[in-house]
């Protein structure tokens, strides 16, 4: 039999052994084949959708050749941003705060609107020998003076007498006090030398029965301290002779803040 006719012959028995169930088998693997691909594409879409969505969101602009030369994009997901390439323009920021504008410098302690004030010197010593001389001298007239109190110190004292009844006068004279000014001080008047002057009408602080204790106290501006007092009795711890002393306010203030006590400074 000729080659040609043998061939023939042969696939007309082999198709003719060719059961359906084998048929069925091989349809059947093809579709599945074709299912499992339709599958893999899905996935695969899905997949690119999401990436793009998340590089989308994360403000990041892919160019060409971003992608490394594997393919695998490890490069991209751990570097951040890229960096702009030579030429090319640098988005601007949607809301960039603006600095704040920088406060005003503070006053050099050096200028003069903020330099302190020079304080005096404090007054030379005290020749305390002037000083009942001095007291003598300033005590109004018309009155009879008696029982003179000298210390040779800061302090004395006399009693005088107008024809209404003793009345003790006291001194007090210190050199520098200005370091308890405030607390002697706090509602003083100030005089046009820089004198403070402070007054007062208080009682008795010895037991006298309606004894009052009228006082002018002042300290000039280098600190010196004259002080004048007068009770309506010759005695604190004794009973009032008169309704009040025998000094007004007015001459308590006079005799305190006369000119006379600064020749007791040794210049």
């Amino acid at each position: 039999m000729p080659f040609e006719d043998g061939l023939g012959e042969e696939l007309r028995r082999t198709g003719g052994g060719f059961e359906l169930t084998g048929r069925t088998a091989v349809v059947d693997g093809a579709l599945e084949q074709g299912r499992r691909r339709l599958r893999r594409r899905r996935a695969a879409a899905v997949a690119g959708s999401v990436l793009a969505l998340a590089l989308v969101g994360g403000g990041v602009t892919f160019a060409t050749g971003a992608l490394n030369a594997a393919g695998d994009g490890s490069g991209v997901a751990n570097s951040g941003p890229a960096a702009p390439t030579a030429g090319a323009t640098t988005p601007t920021s949607v809301a960039e705060p603006t600095p704040a504008p920088s406060a005003p410098a503070s006053p050099s302690p050096a200028s003069p609107s903020t330099a302190p004030e020079s304080t005096p010197e404090p007054g030379p010593p005290l020749d305390y020998t002037l000083l009942m001389p001095t007291f003598r001298a300033l005590l109004p007239e018309g009155l009879t003076v008696s029982d003179e109190t000298d210390s040779e110190d800061e302090f004395a004292s006399v009693v005088v007498d107008d024809g209404k009844g003793r009345s003790l006068v006291q001194i007090n004279v210190q050199r520098d006090m200005r370091d308890v000014a405030g607390d002697l001080y706090g509602e003083a008047t100030t005089l046009p030398d820089g004198t403070l002057l402070a007054t007062s009408k208080a009682p008795g602080e010895k037991g006298g029965a309606g004894v009052v204790w009228w006082t002018a106290d002042t300290m000039r501006p280098d600190g010196m301290r004259v002080v004048v007092s007068a009770f309506n009795s010759g005695e604190q711890s004794t009973p009032a002779t008169r309704p009040e002393p025998a000094l007004t306010m007015d001459q308590l203030t006079a005799l305190a803040t006369s000119p006379e006590w600064l020749k007791l400074q040794q210049r």
